[in-house]
């Protein structure tokens, strides 16, 4: 019996079954969600990153025909809440809203490296909350100028707060310390509000913090804004310069709370992709962006592809940072 070859028969083959993935693929997302979806946030509610899961969550869901819940699992510097969605079914059907700590977590945990592509994939990037150097109100100083001659003068007296170590607030005021050429007495507190608290009551002499924390002591008095360290000066405090027009180092710019929104790795690509679409257009509507910036969150949303390229850019400085500065933040 004579055996007859077909040269194509290959190529046909693998064409009939990059054709099957493909119908597959695209399924995946047609018929996504079928159920609800939940989120997971690393933080209490009514901190940043939770009024801003919930706020889009609302969005998503009402567009998509499906509830999207938000679940808080605290602890561990948000790592609880990452690791959980990172360890879930790559189906879409668990979600997670990171903020910028999550790019410290190689240098805060020996065994949880968190790297994009294996343990999560970017979504996309959801907003940024930018930060400001904030004094108590009792420190003699009116702008950065003083703040320099004072930081210089009590050098080794100087005190700031941070809450939590590794958080970019944390490595921005070890970044401007140094910058400075003086030391100060870092104190750790339980979170951005605990913080915020401490400069009014005068505990501490400054931090770096976001304006959702600092908003009720400013507008009582007892924390004044010297600068926000962000490229360009923030629409809610318009009179606020920012470092740079002060001559703060730019090491500290764009050091701020971000917020990115992420899924476990292996999540189909098309689902990525509605999600990420999703997402971008509710990031526009005004109904969303008014109560963000009233919450001190500029509202920005990205690519898959450039929230991937972001991160890594910021876990890059924060490494090169925290081994100039020569700081350890594992426990």
């Amino acid at each position: 019996m004579s055996v007859r070859f077909f040269p194509f028969a290959g190529a046909v083959r693998a064409l009939l079954v990059g054709a099957v993935f493909a119908v597959s693929a695209q399924a995946q997302a047609a018929g996504y969600p079928e159920r609800p979806v939940r989120i997971l946030v690393g933080v209490q509610a009514g901190a940043s990153t939770d009024t801003l899961a919930r706020l889009v969550a609302q969005k998503l869901g009402d567009r998509l025909g499906q509830p999207f819940i938000v679940e808080n699992r605290t602890g561990a510097a948000t790592r609880i809440g990452m690791e959980t969605m990172a360890r879930a079914p790559a189906d879409g059907y668990t979600l997670g809203l990171a903020n910028a700590v999550s790019t410290s977590f190689p240098l805060m945990f020996d065994n949880f490296p968190f790297v994009p592509g294996k343990d999560f994939v970017p979504v996309s990037m959801v907003g940024r909350a930018p930060s400001f150097l904030a004094v108590r109100s009792t420190l003699p100083v009116r702008n950065v100028a003083e703040f320099i001659a004072y930081a210089k003068a009590n050098s080794g007296k100087l005190s700031f707060g941070y809450g939590g170590a590794g958080s970019n607030p944390h490595v921005a005021a070890l970044t401007l310390v140094r910058s400075l050429g003086v030391k100060a007495i870092g104190a750790p507190y339980k979170g951005n509000a605990p913080t915020a608290l401490a400069v009014a009551a005068g505990e501490v002499d400054f931090a770096m913090l976001e304006y959702a924390a600092v908003r009720p002591m400013v507008e009582r008095g007892n924390i004044r804004l010297l600068a926000v360290t962000e490229p360009k000066r923030f629409a809610l405090t318009p009179d606020v310069p920012t470092g740079a027009e002060q001559g703060l180092t730019r090491e500290i710019e764009g050091m701020t709370p971000w917020f990115m929104w992420l899924a476990p790795a292996g999540t189909p690509k098309p689902v990525v992709e509605l999600l990420n679409r999703h997402v971008n257009e509710i990031l526009k509507l005004p109904e969303v962006q008014q109560p963000l910036r009233a919450a001190g969150i500029e509202p920005e949303g990205s690519t898959a592809a450039a929230a991937t390229e972001y991160f890594l850019g910021e876990r890059a400085r924060i490494t090169r940072l925290s081994h100039e500065l020569g700081v350890s933040f594992k426990e």
